[in-house]
Order: structure tokens, then sequence, then C-alpha cells
């Protein structure tokens, strides 16, 4: 009889990686909400050192599950952060007008990143994808709001920022458990 999981030629691996990912973002968005005032400085380095580790993550998550259909996004995402990473480690005085700029491209990205996800957990059989759908076009909303609103404050700009950290940061906790139940069901089907 076969399966939604024929498609599957190796199980999953690494899925903890989202979810390491996952814990980061919601991470930083607990420090940005308890740290309102701080300056636009702590921002850049949080975001900074945040988008270094995520773009390492990605990419070796990437590279361990060449296997899966949608493993080259991945490595783009990956790649994206990491360079963004390092460029805003090399230039930590970035100018306050660019931060939000680039923060709303790089949230919009993982946004589009997370409705194709959603799609590729709706190809697999997962009866929530949904819910991953809704994360992702959440996340590309807030994005566009802070593109449209980039001058309203850095108070306004450090919560719109933190709430989309957070929902990425949830994203990527629920998308964990099911790439480590696509793992399981992967390595039954073996």
């Amino acid at each position: 009889m076969k399966t939604v999981f024929d498609g599957l030629q190796q199980s999953v691996k690494n899925w903890w990686v989202s979810l390491l990912l996952g814990i980061l973002y919601i991470g930083v968005a607990i420090c940005l909400m308890f740290a309102p005032l701080s300056s636009y400085v702590a921002l850049s380095i949080i975001f900074s050192i945040s988008m270094l580790i995520s773009g390492i993550l990605e990419i070796l998550f990437a590279i361990s599950n060449k296997h899966v259909s949608s493993w080259g996004w991945y490595l783009a995402g990956g790649i994206i952060d990491l360079l963004i990473g390092i460029y805003l480690v090399a230039y930590p005085m970035v100018s306050m007008e660019v931060i939000p700029f680039l923060i709303a491209f790089w949230l919009m990205f993982r946004g589009f990143s997370a409705t194709g996800y959603s799609m590729d957990l709706k190809r697999y059989g997962t009866r929530d994808w949904g819910w991953y759908m809704a994360f992702g076009i959440l996340a590309i909303l807030c994005s566009l709001i802070i593109l449209w609103q980039p001058a309203v404050g850095a108070l306004y700009a450090i919560y719109m920022i933190s709430f989309t950290f957070l929902i990425i940061g949830f994203f990527r906790i629920m998308l964990s458990f099911e790439l480590k139940n696509l793992h399981k069901r992967g390595k039954e089907e073996e």
C-alpha cells in the first residue's frame, strides 16, 4: 500500500534545528519586549548575532536534508541569514533607518518561506498545515507594516519586530515537531 511518504527517500534529519531556531527567535522577541527603550544599537547586536547563528544552523539543516524537496529554500534562507549577520556584525553602527528595512525584508522572506514550508507539509499529509500557512502570512503582513511605517518611532518598530520574531519562533517550534513526526514516520516506512 502506497502512502504519502513514499516520496521521501530518507527520513528528515536534524528536526531539532528548527526547534533551536524557534527558541532563539522567541528569546529575541522576549528580550525586545521587555527592553523596548533600549537603543537600536542593542537591537543591532541582538539581531546580527541571531542572524549569524540562524544562518549557520539553517545551512547545516539544509545540507543534512538534501533529499527533502525544498532543501534549496532552506539553504537560500540560511545563506541570506548568514550574509545579513556577517554584514551587521562587521558594521554595528548601521544607520538607525536601515535596521528596520533589513529586518522587514528578512521577516518577509521568512514569511514567504513559511508559506512554502506549509505547502510541503500539506503535500506530506500534515493535517495542521493551515496553521503554518497562517503564521507565514502573519509574518508577511507584519513585515509590510514595518516597511510602511519605519519612521513611526523606535518603540513601535521594536514591538512590531518583537511580535514578528515571536510569530516566526512559534512557527519554527511547531515545524520542528512536525519534522520530528515525519522523521518517526519515515523511519517506520523503511
